[in-house]
């Protein structure tokens, strides 16, 4: 039978170091990439990708219970639908304003998806609304397999250590970090009366993570409570968000950015051609929306415009309706 790395779930060989799961000593129940990346923070890349994760995903049984993560930063409910029995989980509860009660992110989601058994908010830093997500797990399981779902940086790894610790004695870690594909494969857990099964985080397409270093992954990735930055915008005002985004708008507007509190935000004259040479987006928004970087931030508008924004990089950002 095949050994599996207990942090990424990779099959465990002794054959090529250049290759997932390697390890010197077969004996061992953590391979060399985990054993790096938590002990030195030393993180190496891998070349699978989202068809490969896909490939896991469709094994999952019809009739077992989804726990679908998505994080409330980046909240991505893009292949909800291809599961039966769903609970959603929004995490990283923490990260956001206390004032921001947990009722109107349950009601966001609820106006934008039925495939749904239940929604809870939990931070699993925290250990937030832990007690009242282990209820829900176990009432809605019927005794089948339980999978995690969720995309890549969603918190899904950290969650499932937090059950661990938290409400077993078993003495395993699955292995976390804020850098995409930290596990590789299908891991299983028997947690009491409960069988989890973590799965790897589906990658989000053009997302910031894909072209940026390991240090400046850890600058964007928010690391407490997000200091919402607010700005009254007039005609032909510009924000320029850390070198990286630039955000040139028609009308006036009170917008607020929600992003790690690292990134540095200034303004800018339209005149100046910062960026200009970069990716162009041309957004129309209505009032009350929100404007989503993937991976990086999200802007909240009150006012309808048309909004243009120049990017270092080829990046994912689209409209939603305001999640706050």
């Amino acid at each position: 039978m095949t050994k599996k790395c207990i942090g990424c779930g990779s099959n465990l060989q002794t054959n090529d170091v250049n290759k997932v799961g390697y390890i010197q000593d077969i004996d061992k129940t953590l391979c060399e990439r985990c054993f790096k990346l938590r002990h030195y923070g030393e993180y190496q890349s891998v070349n699978l990708n989202n068809d490969d994760y896909k490939k896991i995903i469709d094994t999952i049984p019809n009739d077992s219970l989804v726990v679908y993560i998505t994080s409330l930063l980046n909240i991505n409910l893009e292949f909800i639908d291809k599961f039966k029995n769903v609970l959603i989980i929004l995490t990283k509860k923490d990260l956001l304003p206390k004032s921001i009660k947990d009722n109107k992110l349950v009601e966001y989601i609820k106006n934008h998806t039925n495939n749904y058994l239940d929604i809870e908010v939990v931070s699993a830093v925290k250990n937030y609304n832990l007690d009242s997500l282990l209820n829900k797990i176990k009432k809605y399981s019927n005794n089948k397999e339980i999978y995690f779902v969720g995309m890549t940086n969603s918190g899904k790894s950290t969650l499932i250590n937090s059950i661990i610790k938290n409400y077993t004695d078993v003495n395993v870690e699955i292995t976390t970090s804020i850098y995409p594909s930290t596990t590789l494969d299908k891991i299983t857990l028997t947690l009491g009366d409960l069988k989890i099964i973590d799965t790897p985080g589906l990658l989000n397409k053009k997302s910031i993570l894909d072209y940026i270093s390991q240090k400046y992954i850890k600058k964007i990735t928010p690391k407490k409570e997000i200091k919402p930055r607010s700005y009254q915008l007039k005609e032909n005002d510009s924000i320029l968000i850390d070198e990286i985004v630039r955000l040139d708008t028609n009308n006036k507007d009170n917008i607020t950015i929600y992003l790690s509190n690292d990134l540095k935000i200034i303004r800018l004259g339209q005149n100046n051609d910062k960026l200009k040479d970069k990716y162009k987006y041309v957004l129309n928004i209505n009032a009350n929306q929100d404007i989503v970087i993937e991976d990086f931030c999200f802007i909240k508008f009150q006012r309808s415009g048309q909004i243009t924004i120049f990017c270092q990089y080829d990046l994912n950002i689209y409209v939603r309706d305001n999640l706050i």
